[in-house]
């Protein structure tokens, strides 16, 4: 894939030892992959290559932040990214994964495309639940119309429920209750 070339690394010709690469992880970098979850990504990916003689541990950065919708009250937000991990690439006939964390390519490969595991380990490191954060008092910074409306709505819908336990016993069900509490 020729949108991915910038992000290989030919490790072939590195001498072992520490080496460090730089990448930007933005719009153009997401759009690759597709449709993202997230809008104006403002990401800084660092990686560093430890080659050893007999294995690649890739350690990578990532840092920054991207535009996200809250989850609660639908409203753009800056969503700080700081992530770290660790890939560890042994070398072997066939490519295979061996677990989340090791991969064996062939030994003769001279490239490895980093492309792919920036992309997921960012989409991963996001959080599950995207919502503003708290202010000082501990109340959240979202829209407070949407807040309003949201807690109206609930509230409505805890009545009801509490009005639903109130009603008496339907009593052609008793037969079956002393059934169920009699274990």
């Amino acid at each position: 894939m020729k949108a991915t070339k910038p992000y290989e690394i030919a490790f072939i010709g590195l001498p072992n030892g520490e080496h460090a690469f730089e990448f930007a992880l933005n719009d153009g970098f997401f759009s690759i992959f597709g449709t993202p979850e997230f809008d104006n990504a403002q990401l800084n990916g660092k990686l560093i290559l430890h080659k050893k003689s007999n294995r690649l541990d890739l350690e990578f950065f990532v840092d920054g932040r991207v535009n996200v919708n809250c989850d609660r009250c639908l409203e753009n937000f800056w969503q700080d990214v700081a992530i770290h991990k660790m890939l560890y690439i042994k070398f072997g006939d066939r490519n295979e994964e061996q677990s989340d964390d090791i991969i064996i390519i062939p030994s003769t490969d001279s490239h490895i495309n980093v492309a792919q595991y920036f992309y997921e380990f960012v989409l991963l490191g996001m959080p599950q639940k995207k919502t503003h954060s708290n202010s000082d008092t501990g109340e959240p910074l979202c829209d407070p119309k949407i807040l309003n409306k949201l807690n109206k709505h609930s509230a409505k819908r805890q009545k009801e429920e509490n009005n639903d336990n109130n009603k008496p016993a339907d009593s052609r069900w008793d037969p079956l209750k002393k059934l169920k509490f009699n274990n």
